[in-house]
């Protein structure tokens, strides 16, 4: 059960991809003798998975139970390679090309490998090109895509997730790791298995579910990347949720809460992963089928929505039109009394007409007055106008004519484009030393044309441990910790950071140079390294020689007599060289 490096024969090991609780992925290469380099992706799966696991089972089991369990559990992991066969060709299922089921020598345990094409996954996508709208389409309807050749052939995946979809260079996305994926004829089950942050409600509780789950995980899945990589009811970046804010988080979505919109897209796009990510399963899409025509159909009437998005954003398009109608309701209101005093002049009788006549001839002389004061406050406005064109110079005067030539009043220039939200292509950075990764900065609203582009300034609260240049390129320096920040020139309250982790390079292969001075001993002698010089070679594609051998260490049988191989090591990394060993 110690740690080893698993390959296939023919293949060597290139680098550690990633790990999880279902193994660990090596990119391997092959080459031939005609300049062929093949590259691949390397699944490991061992069973049991950790030394803990395989102890209690040895002090719990006799051998032979101990023996059908794990070989039990080996022929449920490798059915993962056959349901990825059975797949196999299909654009957006991650292909599998091989797999070997090899027992360990030194135990009961077993190693399943399984071979597939080298992709990168989507959180690493994200991390280090973020992702537009137009994307999220596309990754929805490929993995809509892939759903639906699962559902032909009777498959629930259980477990989509960012973690299990992946990319391709020519970026087309991919679903792969089907090692909980479950053959079924579309009959309820009930087995409580996936990612919480992505299970469906009725996963979660234990009832019965259909393919349906696997809508309700991709709905998900569109929701974190819309969200800035945060599920519903989570705080977005900066900040980073608490243990009691996740598990509020989730409650609300297990209890069956309205999830709020994801932060960006558009409306028909928000609307789409709300319905996927509905909590009643009926009320989901029925199909992947529906569900990838419906993004199609969100996404050809992107055109349409254009105008609903830019009244969302600007605020002063949605506050004018009240302007506009209010002084049009105030005449219709004014003209209502008249038609009172009307109405009681046919009541009296003819002999009392002289009478009325004074009435009117006050009301003209209220008219004349009102005229009069309306009049004189017309004037002062239009003299107070008139001022202010004249020292504004909304009028010129022609040097030729000795008149006064009026020059046509531009309209006040729009209002200078500004920035309402910002935030970098990834809340945070793995690095080694000396390794560089580019950061990405993304704002709305989205700029015009004619509109001037923002200017960012970048800092590094430590710039010994992780600097930044003027374009977000992040250079990694030494082991520690450090936040990167952006923020836009003359607005420092409009900012977004990202925390830089910086660890020290491991040593993926050791080479020996020199071989030390003395390479003859007798039996009991003492072994020594004087004159030896190693290469390191280091996972973020640096070499160092090291000649002290204070550094180093060796072991060698030198109580036997022969040829015997020593064992160099130095940073877990080992090479070998051999010394003779003698009687004499």
């Amino acid at each position: 059960m110690n740690e080893k490096n698993v390959t296939l024969p023919g293949w060597e090991t290139v680098r550690c991809i990633g790990s999880g609780s279902s193994g660990k992925v090596y990119e391997i290469r092959k080459k031939d003798e005609y300049g062929g380099d093949f590259h691949c992706a390397l699944k490991v799966i061992t069973v049991p998975a950790t030394q803990e696991e395989y102890d209690e089972m040895q002090s719990t089991m006799s051998e032979y139970a101990m023996r059908a369990k794990l070989r039990e559990q080996v022929e449920d992991i490798s059915s993962e390679y056959r349901l990825m066969g059975e797949l196999r060709g299909h654009p957006n299922i991650v292909n599998c090309e091989d797999q070997m089921i090899l027992p360990h020598e030194d135990d009961l345990g077993w190693d399943i490998c399984i071979r597939m094409e080298l992709l990168t996954s989507l959180t690493d996508y994200v991390r280090e090109n973020g992702i537009t709208a137009t994307q999220v389409r596309s990754l929805g309807k490929d993995i809509c895509s892939a759903l639906e050749l699962c559902e032909q052939n009777g498959i629930i995946h259980r477990d989509v997730k960012p973690q299990n979809i992946f990319v391709s260079k020519y970026g087309v996305f991919k679903l792969g790791d089907f090692s909980v994926a479950k053959e079924t004829v579309l009959h309820s089950v009930r087995d409580k298995v996936g990612t919480y942050s992505y299970m469906a409600p009725e996963v979660f509780k234990g009832k019965g579910y259909t393919s349906s789950v696997d809508i309700y995980s991709l709905g998900m899945v569109l929701y974190w990347l819309l969200n800035e990589k945060r599920g519903p009811f989570l705080p977005l970046p900066p900040h980073t949720p608490t243990n009691e804010e996740t598990a509020d988080a989730q409650l609300k979505r297990y209890k069956g809460e309205a999830f709020p919109p994801p932060k960006h897209g558009d409306e028909a796009l928000k609307r789409l992963v709300l319905k996927a990510c509905a909590f009643r399963p009926e009320d989901r899409f029925k199909s992947p089928t529906e569900m990838k025509e419906a993004i199609a159909l969100a996404e050809g009437g992107k055109a349409q929505s254009a105008a609903h998005a830019v009244l969302d954003l600007e605020a002063t398009v949605r506050e004018s039109a009240p302007v506009h109608v209010q002084p049009e309701r105030k005449p219709t209101v004014t003209p209502t009394p008249p038609p009172q005093p009307v109405q009681k002049k046919p009541t009296p009788p003819p002999q009392k007409k002289p009478t009325p006549a004074p009435p009117p001839v006050q009301e003209k002389k209220s008219h004349k007055y009102t005229a009069a004061i309306v009049s004189v406050i017309v004037l002062m406005i239009v003299s107070v106008l008139l001022f202010f064109a004249l020292s504004n110079g909304w009028f010129k005067f022609g040097s030729s004519g000795g008149g006064a030539q009026h020059s046509t009043v531009t309209s006040p220039s729009p209002s200078p484009y500004r920035v309402s939200a910002l935030y970098i292509s990834s809340p945070e950075l793995k690095l080694e030393e000396q390794e560089e990764a580019r950061l990405t900065v993304s704002y709305l609203p989205e700029p015009e044309d004619g509109d001037e582009l923002p200017e960012f300034v970048w800092k590094s609260s430590d710039p010994s441990i992780a600097s930044v240049d003027e374009d977000g390129n992040v250079t990694a320096i030494r082991a520690g910790t450090a936040t990167v920040m952006v923020y836009v020139k003359g607005m420092s309250e409009m900012y977004d950071q990202c925390t830089v982790f910086v660890e020290e390079p491991t040593v993926i292969k050791l080479e020996i140079i020199s071989e030390p001075k003395k390479t003859d001993y007798k039996i009991g002698d003492r072994l020594k390294l004087d004159g030896i010089v190693v290469k390191a070679y280091y996972s973020n594609d640096t070499t160092e020689e090291i000649d002290d051998i204070t550094k180093l260490s060796a072991t060698a049988n030198m109580d036997s007599i022969g040829t015997q191989t020593v064992r160099v090591t130095y940073k877990d990394a080992t090479a070998e060289f051999t010394v003779w060993v003698g009687l004499f």
